[in-house]
């Protein structure tokens, strides 16, 4: 039996170990191992995030509490208030004022003689010229009268030729010598009768003639016929708006006129001619402009407002009388003022005053002039400077000198 031969024994394989393998085996143990100092820079960045939420989860918010401490312990026994910066203005703010739109002229018409509507031409809404006729009035009475003056002023004509005839005989006959000077100046006379005779009558037809033009209504101004009050067969009377129904409601709405309520500060920067911005609701975005015309030259002692007077063009009727407008008047000769809150003025019986915050925050108070108040705000003419910082809501307890703690700085008031 063949036994194999025994392996060759290597003393230095002995000593050493297996030779490591060579080929792809090889390679795949040396991409598996990690560099040292990739290991060392992973440790690093760990321990820096770690250091940095242990800052911002612990140490930071102990900071911050501290802080608050401190600012809290800085204002303690302060008193907390909030100031509003004033607004500088080198104009006048526009005066806002409501007022009234009504017609340039308005008149309600009546009938000046007796009878029955026979005829209307007009109805509400329409258009009108002066003199041109609204409505015919049959008027027997007036015609019968007419025809009588006529009558009368014939008659009158005749007796004064014959007086003229009978005094130019009467003449003849004087210078002949045939009757006196008594039976001349009698003559005479009797034609001076007939002449004033006649003169009455025919001032008499003249008046019976324009009562029977009154037999036609005209309109006595251009306008808008705004109401009809009668209809055919209507018995008509003359007579006042107290004792007779009115025929026709006549407007002229062109131009038109606004009356407003001016307050007594105001009065003395609204003169007439001043431009006026008139704007409606109906009309949203648009404005329709105009000038102040005159007032009413009194006050009115309720309201102590002066009653104005604003003429507005309206070439296409879109003003309608009895609206609601609103009336924007730019004032005239604007003075340098502040604007602060109404409700940062103190005013008793040291006067008008204002509190303000100096930079070590404390209270100092000034004397203020005022000047116009528009509701929310009011000038400020004289003793306050635009850089100061006014208390909003001053109290009692706030005295001259008083360090306090601003809360807040508000932003400035606008125009």
């Amino acid at each position: 039996m063949n036994t194999p031969p025994p392996r060759a024994e290597n003393p230095e394989a002995g000593s050493t170990g297996t030779k490591p393998r060579t080929g792809g085996s090889g390679k795949q143990d040396s991409v598996g191992a990690k560099p040292p100092n990739t290991i060392v820079l992973v440790a690093v960045v760990v321990i820096i995030a770690v250091g940095v939420a242990i800052y911002f989860l612990a140490i930071y918010p102990r900071i911050q509490n501290s802080k608050k401490l401190v600012a809290a312990a800085a204002v303690a026994g302060k008193t907390t208030v909030i100031v509003v910066e004033p607004t500088q203005t080198s104009s006048a703010p526009e005066l806002v004022l409501p007022g009234n739109v009504e017609p340039n002229q308005m008149t309600s018409i009546y009938s000046r003689v007796d009878g029955y509507l026979k005829k209307w031409y007009v109805d509400i809404g329409d258009h009108v010229q002066q003199g041109q006729v609204l409505a015919d009035i049959e008027a027997p009475q007036i015609d019968a009268d007419l025809r009588m003056a006529q009558a009368q002023l014939e008659l009158a004509q005749a007796n004064l030729t014959l007086a003229k005839t009978n005094s130019a005989r009467s003449q003849q006959l004087f210078q002949n010598h045939v009757n006196s000077q008594q039976e001349l100046d009698t003559v005479l006379a009797t034609e001076q009768v007939q002449q004033a005779t006649r003169d009455n009558a025919a001032a008499a037809l003249t008046s019976a003639q324009d009562m029977k033009a009154f037999e036609q209504i005209r309109a006595p101004f251009p306008g808008t016929i705004t109401a009809r009050y009668i209809d055919v067969g209507s018995l008509v009377a003359s007579g006042s708006a107290r004792t007779v129904q009115k025929l026709f409601d006549l407007a002229q709405s062109n131009p038109v006129r606004v009356f407003v309520n001016v307050p007594q500060a105001d009065v003395s920067s609204v003169q007439p001619g001043t431009p006026a911005a008139i704007t409606v609701d109906e009309f949203p975005g648009q404005t329709f402009g105009g000038k102040v015309a005159r007032d009413a030259g009194a006050f009115d002692r309720s309201s102590r407002t002066l009653l104005l007077e604003i003429d507005v063009p309206n070439p296409d009727g879109r003003l309608y009388a009895g609206m609601y407008a609103h009336a924007k008047l730019a004032l005239k000769n604007p003075a340098l003022a502040l604007l602060v809150p109404d409700n940062s003025i103190l005013i008793d019986s040291k006067g008008a005053r204002v509190l303000v915050v100096d930079s070590p925050n404390k209270i100092r108070i000034k004397p203020v002039t005022l000047g116009r108040d528009f509701g929310t705000k009011s000038e400020i003419l004289g003793g306050l400077d635009a850089t100061d910082r006014v208390v909003q809501n001053p109290t009692k307890a706030l005295q001259e000198g008083m360090s306090v703690s601003v809360e807040s700085v508000m932003p400035g008031i606008s125009k």
